[in-house]
């Protein structure tokens, strides 16, 4: 007889008995505000977290209440989300910040308008829909900042079905999406969203402001050396860290003896050992730094090397290409970042010896511009302008609770 084991719920499962965890409250509320988040840790407030903060910014003063959602539990008070930003003008009603994971469900409004950040926080709509309805109430719409296809992080299966499945909502659904590029692709897929508004990314303010801080001119970098800066994130599989790998050995074996010069080779995104190749040479694990840091890297640096198999362009690239890097990336189904940046070119990252010699040519190219001082050049998939006056331009519909 074979043995047995505990039955264990599906990850989809956890996420919907968490979404569960509702009640809806007695009587009439002012609208508020619900923004889900996949976690309040204010120290890993990076990339997409950061963009729909900027979003919630934006579009909090057009609600009396405003509340943060966690779906992941609480951490410690000192390594909470900042709500300071949001307090402004809201001493009588201050904004929350809660979570799923409490021993009392948490209290919803009939009045509450959600603004879902990832496919699992549309488990929370639903549920919180469900509720209206089971009062005779219709669903209020909900905002859906769109910021890459999910359903493309998973394998065919039930979460690939579960994540496309968030985009099925019709007219309850206004999706924001956070990229011309990203919106093409759900464009041909001809997914049912009420009302689609797109908006090209704009640089982080932390980043767009070491750039203002110089003046938008970007510094000469060294000549008698090379700094490759990847994007190394082994966990996540849209990202093809073994072509990076496999990208890096072809030009070092090919071509790195050619320079005169000594070259480092770095790897920032997510922690990993370091990586030594067969020639002696070692790729460097930065982590996750911080935006300081993060800026500092892209201005030592001269070429970057950053692939993201999904039809969002990623950040990375887009940053590397403004902070003056040569860059090497990858299209995808409607994107094509060499034509956003004239620095920025393309490599399939399933053919390394084509890597390698992108990266050839970008480190000509890098080493010949070196000791310049140049101005910085934003690609053309972000928007010059910072988060607010991007949202403010796109005239994104104020949803209101359903009558």
């Amino acid at each position: 007889m074979p043995a047995s084991v505990a039955y264990a719920p599906a990850a989809f499962a956890e996420a919907a008995e968490g979404a569960s965890r509702l009640r809806l409250a007695a009587g009439t509320h002012p609208p508020r505000l619900t923004v889900c988040l996949p976690h309040a840790h204010k120290d890993h407030v990076f990339g997409g977290v950061s963009s729909v903060l900027e979003l919630a910014r934006f579009l909090a003063p057009r609600y009396p209440r405003l509340r943060f959602v966690s779906l992941s539990p609480l951490p410690e008070a000192g390594s909470r989300l900042d709500l300071s930003p949001f307090a402004k003008g809201r001493e009588a009603a201050p904004p929350e910040l809660a979570d799923l994971h409490g021993d009392t469900p948490l209290a919803v409004d009939a009045g509450d308008i959600f603004l879902c950040s990832f496919w699992r926080s549309v488990l929370v709509w639903e549920a919180f829909a469900g509720l209206l309805g089971r009062q005779g109430r219709p669903a209020n719409p909900f905002y859906y900042f769109i910021q890459d296809w999910e359903p493309g992080f998973y394998p065919l299966g039930l979460d690939h079905l579960l994540a496309e499945a968030s985009y099925g909502h019709g007219q309850s659904c206004l999706a924001v999406v956070n990229s011309l590029e990203l919106a093409r692709f759900l464009a041909q897929k001809r997914y049912g969203f009420g009302r689609t508004v797109a908006v090209r990314p704009s640089l982080n303010p932390h980043l767009a402001q070491a750039l203002s801080a110089l003046g938008r001119k970007l510094p000469p970098r060294p000549t008698d050396r090379l700094t490759i800066l990847a994007y190394g994130r082994p966990g996540h599989p849209r990202n093809c860290f073994p072509a990076v790998l496999d990208g890096l050995w072809r030009w070092l074996a090919a071509f790195r003896p050619a320079l005169p010069g000594p070259v480092t080779l770095l790897s920032a995104g997510t922690p990993h050992e370091n990586i030594v190749f067969p020639d002696g040479s070692e790729l460097t694990s930065l982590g996750m730094l911080s935006l300081p840091d993060y800026a500092a890297t892209l201005l030592q640096s001269h070429v970057g090397i950053a692939f993201m198999a999904s039809p969002h362009p990623s950040y990375p690239p887009l940053e590397m290409a403004a902070f003056g890097l040569e860059v090497v990336t990858n299209a995808f189904a409607g994107k094509d970042l060499s034509k956003a940046h004239p620095a920025i070119r393309n490599a399939p990252p399933h053919r390394p010896a084509e890597t390698a010699a992108a990266l050839r040519e970008a480190v000509t190219a890098a080493l010949a511009g070196a000791g310049q001082l140049r101005p910085a050049v934003l690609p053309a998939s972000l928007c010059p302008d910072g988060w607010q006056t991007n949202f403010r331009r796109a005239a994104i519909p104020i949803l209101r609770p359903s009558a």
